[in-house]
């Protein structure tokens, strides 16, 4: 009988013990993981709050600490707060000379502001401490109406013997346009005068025995008025009893010996360019503007052409261009808006003006002056192409 051999049976596995960690040890380290993730939170805290403070810093930006504009201190603040503090420079006054005289106009009256924007942007480059001035901008519209209302403080007003002075408002205007920064820079301005020469009346009609009530107006003086209806000064002083022709005043009423204003005849016109169709003639001597139709005259009225250094062009032309508004301007002088230009010879021009009422006199720089409201008759009645002819 055969014995079968079976393998050996292992011996079980004594299971090893487990090593069991003591609580003790494991809350000795707690402390530190308590401190450190306390300092990392406050890192992560103090990390943000700094972010926070640089974005709104750069979002908000401080002015250079001491940095005055005008006399106005902005050093440290925004410039929303800065932009604020300027405002109250637009109501600041400018002083206007004419030698001795003067005159004082805030900047809102002249159609100057405070330009905020390159003022700041000034002042944010500046060093600290540093004192500017600030930057302007102008409105050309504004700024012409105001120099017309300065116009009626500082204009005197001359007569047949004397020389009145009247403001160049294209000139001033020209000088603002062109740098109001440096013009303003000190808050004084001298302005640009004109001496108004003497004008002798207008030879016209014969007193007729008929009287016409005149009231005087701003700016008028006897020399205009004379030469309006046709008659001499002296009738009217003697009409009316005058001790004094130097001396007369808005809102007066004087007789004229004459039966209404005076119409210049056709034997009193010069000869048009042409018969056939609307022409106009503009004599220098005079100061007057002619319209004819088909050779016979329809309309004349008194205009100022150029001064002596800047004389009106003379000789035969013709209507070129044509705008209700046009700004003008020149060597030294500018103009916006001018009304009813119709430019005959280059940047000659038949046109509105409302910057002086010293029509009969030689003003401007080289253009035909108009009363506004006259001026716009003669641009609706020429038409393109129509014949002008300037006579000395």
């Amino acid at each position: 009988m055969q014995t079968v051999q079976r393998p050996p049976v292992p011996a079980p596995m004594q299971p090893q013990a487990t090593r069991r960690q003591h609580p003790i040890a494991r809350s000795r380290y707690l402390p530190y993981l308590i401190v450190g993730g306390a300092v990392g939170l406050g890192m992560v805290l103090m990390i943000g709050a700094i972010a926070v403070v640089v974005l709104l810093m750069l979002a908000n930006p401080r002015l250079p600490e001491g940095v005055t504009v005008a006399g106005i201190s902005l050093g440290g603040q925004t410039i929303e707060q800065a932009s604020a503090a300027l405002t109250p420079l637009n109501n600041t006054s400018v002083t206007f000379t004419d030698g001795d005289r003067q005159w004082s106009l805030s900047l809102a009256d002249i159609g100057v502001s405070v330009n905020a924007e390159q003022t700041l942007a000034l002042a944010e480059k500046a060093s600290t401490g540093a004192a500017l001035q600030p930057s302007y901008q102008i409105d050309m519209s504004q700024a012409q109406t105001g120099l017309a209302y300065l116009s009626t403080l500082a204009n005197i007003t001359g007569d047949s013997r004397t020389a009145g002075r009247a403001m160049d408002i294209p000139v001033t205007l020209s000088r603002l346009n062109a740098d109001v920064n440096g013009e303003l820079a000190d808050g004084v301005l001298e302005l640009d005068m004109m001496v108004v020469e003497p004008v002798a009346p207008e030879a016209g009609q014969a007193y007729t025995g008929t009287t016409t009530t005149h009231v005087v107006e701003p700016a008028q003086e006897l020399g205009l008025i004379a030469k309006r209806y046709g008659v001499s000064i002296q009738d009217i002083v003697t009409l009316n009893g005058i001790d004094n022709p130097d001396i007369i005043y808005p809102g007066q009423e004087l007789l004229i010996p004459a039966a209404g204003v005076y119409e210049p005849t056709q034997a009193d016109a010069p000869a048009p360019s042409t018969s056939s169709g609307k022409a106009i003639v503009v004599s220098v001597s005079t100061q007057r503007i002619y319209a004819f139709e088909n050779g016979t005259l329809i309309r004349s009225h008194l205009v100022s052409t150029g001064r002596a250094e800047t004389p009106t062009v003379l000789g035969d032309y013709a209507i070129q261009r044509k705008y209700e508004a046009d700004d003008m301007a020149g060597p030294g002088y500018f103009l916006p808006a001018v009304p009813y230009a119709m430019y005959f010879y280059q940047g000659y021009a038949i046109h509105g003006t409302y910057w002086h009422n010293s029509f009969g006199r030689p003003m401007s720089h080289g253009c035909v002056n108009l009363p506004s409201d006259e001026s716009r008759w003669w641009f609706e009645w020429a038409a393109m192409g129509t014949p002008v002819r300037v006579v000395a």
